[in-house]
């Protein structure tokens, strides 16, 4: 080339300034491409995580609803069983009726009303004193009692008594020879749910619907607008979510924007198991992706960044001015950005040799509480068998695919332990870089969840459900270890009337009181639950001789007797009816050992309350 053409030409290219030009062009590309596939797989592990969060929601609300409302079919099928039985006339018929809805309907305090129906479809018992007598002839689920034998649940519908939206369960009344009598039925109002739905944090712009198999809305919680009531009773949903459930009906999630509110949520779902209603858990994309949302500008503004310093880097060339000088400062500007990726506050990461920590940046003395510089990593885990997994599991990973992964539990300074989500990359041989994302909240709040899913929140003893996968497991163990088991079922007397008088936080404080006693009283392998209002079970490990049970059983009812302190002065005192089903051959099953002991304690209130009536499980 003619140096007199290229001082005439400083504007064109040269050769080497072509090539420049295309390696710069190509680094962009790489930089865009690295940069999106980052962005798509972290969205993807956020998105995983919440869509976690939301299907443990929908699970622990399913199971939840499915236990009341098959508390509410128990109390159905006891007093339709109880009205067949009687072998009286109609009066003997309508009296047993009127005990047995008044006995069942203390075991229901969520339950907006329990009511009665003749077969003219005439309400006539359970009605308010305001109330005046009306009919439901007309309503779906009087016809479809009518029809059948089974408990049957309406769809949504408008109460005019109750002024809300609620579902109906309903059983029919046949007389032993089968005649329709009528129908009994309990009302679920709307605002039962959303009363429910409300405990549990959504963040902002999270909903909970629950829906009938047709998809009308029965009941639905938004954070953003707890009190509306807007869409009850209708079908207003995507034609994109009836294909999922069409799809999966039974649980499954999507991203989808609500058409009754216009947010975009991601929305797991669980049918209520056993029932033909749908719990629906959406949590909002705007609230749960805003983390990653920001990583996306940094992530950006950081490329953006290198590639108008590529740029800037190539004009520098191409001008060939003050060549040294923008070269160290493009230098500079990398390191800084470098240093201000590693070194933030929200991600922490430390650099490890043999398992010594050689460097840790600002967010790791965040989330710890000290500088770890220098210390092994031992004193970063709670236990040995902590540092030991990841010592093992980690190290081998790292050696094998060069990166390993997991969620483990770390010591802070005060000694209080948390949550991590810990990933390592191995730099080398014996050198290897962490990165520490604090997700204690998360994993706190699932605990939580699970909990509330399991135990009584009046008295923390186990709920209904818990106890029966305990029951089951009993009494799976005895009939391999062979050994003796015993189920109690326990009524309190005397707690309606400290709630008529006292009022119902005296009579919460009554309940509190005797779940304490009754755990201090029975043995560490023997488990209790409050089932629903004023009714207790027991399961009772390694019975070998119905004395020692019946001993241990009078032991908690001397307990129960004694006085009960309310504040002010003020004590009261109640007493129990226990029935114990004690079972050696162990062939009756979980449910219906417990219906037995159901059974066995209205038989000990029968003749003369306050005492232990037993019964021994036979075969099948």
């Amino acid at each position: 080339m003619d140096p007199s053409a290229h001082a005439s030409n400083p504007g064109r290219p040269s050769r080497v300034a072509r090539w420049i030009v295309l390696g710069n062009l190509l680094v962009a590309a790489v930089l865009v491409l690295a940069t999106l596939i980052n962005l798509h797989g972290s969205r993807e592990e956020e998105l995983d995580r919440v869509r976690e969060t939301a299907d443990n929601l929908a699970k622990g609300l399913s199971i939840e609803l499915a236990a009341e409302i098959r508390l509410v079919d128990n109390a159905l099928t006891t007093i339709s069983s109880r009205y067949a039985a009687e072998a009286g006339d109609a009066a003997g018929h309508e009296q047993t009726l009127l005990q047995s809805m008044r006995e069942q309907n203390q075991l229901l305090p969520f339950a907006g009303a329990m009511r009665a129906a003749g077969a003219d479809g005439r309400v006539t018992i359970g009605l308010a004193p305001a109330e005046q007598v009306f009919s439901i002839a007309d309503r779906d689920y009087f016809q479809r009692a009518r029809q059948g034998h089974a408990t049957v649940i309406s769809e949504p519908i408008f109460s005019r008594p109750l002024q809300d939206w609620c579902i109906i369960v309903a059983r029919p009344l046949r007389t032993d020879a089968g005649e329709f009598r009528g129908i009994v039925y309990v009302v679920l109002a709307s605002a039962h749910f959303h009363q429910l739905f409300a405990r549990l944090s959504l963040g902002e712009h999270g909903a909970i619907a629950l829906r009938d198999d047709s998809m009308r809305l029965v009941a639905r919680y938004a954070s953003s607008e707890p009190r509306s009531t807007q869409g009850l009773g209708g079908v207003d949903v995507s034609a994109e979510m009836r294909r999922y459930l069409v799809a999966s009906p039974d649980h499954g999630s999507y991203i989808i924007t609500a058409p009754i509110d216009g947010v975009e949520r991601m929305t797991a779902y669980r049918r209520v198991p056993g029932y033909p209603l749908t719990v629906l858990t959406g949590l909002s994309t705007r609230t749960y992706l805003a983390r990653w949302r920001e990583d996306e500008h940094r992530q950006w503004f950081f490329t953006g960044s290198v590639i108008l310093l590529v740029v800037s880097g190539f004009a520098y060339v191409l001008l060939q001015h003050r060549r040294l000088f923008r070269t160290n400062l493009y230098a500079t500007r990398i390191a800084h950005e470098q240093a201000l990726v590693l070194d933030n506050d929200l991600i922490g990461m430390i650099r490890v040799r043999e398992r010594k920590v050689v460097w840790a940046n600002r967010a790791i003395h965040r989330i710890l509480g000290h500088a770890i510089v220098g210390q092994s990593t031992r004193a970063i885990y709670p236990d040995e068998a902590s540092f030991e997994m990841v010592g093992r599991l980690g190290y081998e990973a790292l050696a094998r695919d060069g990166r390993f992964r997991t969620q483990v539990k770390m010591r802070r300074k005060d000694g209080s332990d948390i949550w991590v989500d810990l990933s390592g990359a191995a730099l080398g041989d014996s050198e290897s870089i962490w990165m520490v994302l604090d997700i204690d909240q998360l994993k706190n709040s699932e605990e939580r969840a699970r909990y509330m899913a399991l135990h009584d929140p009046l008295t923390g003893l186990a709920n209904r459900r818990l106890f029966e996968e305990l029951l089951r497991h009993g009494l799976a163990l005895a009939r391999r270890q062979k050994d003796g088991l015993g189920v109690c079922y326990m009524d309190l007397d005397g707690f309606k009337p400290i709630n008529d008088t006292h009022g119902h936080d005296a009579g919460d404080e009554v309940l509190r009181e005797i779940g304490e006693r009754l755990k201090h009283e029975l043995r560490s392998n023997d488990s209790v639950s409050r089932l629903g209002g004023d009714e207790f079970a027991w399961l009772l490990s390694g019975v070998h001789a119905e004395a020692d049970a019946v001993a241990a059983l009078e032991r908690c009812l001397q307990q129960i007797q004694k006085p009960i302190a309310l504040g002010a002065g003020v004590t009261v005192n109640v007493n129990a009816s226990i029935g114990l089903v004690l079972s050696w051959d162990h062939q009756r099953s979980a449910d219906e050992l417990l219906a037995e002991a159901d059974e066995t304690m209205y038989r000990a209130k029968r003749t003369g309350r306050g005492h232990v009536e037993v019964s021994i499980a036979s075969g099948p």
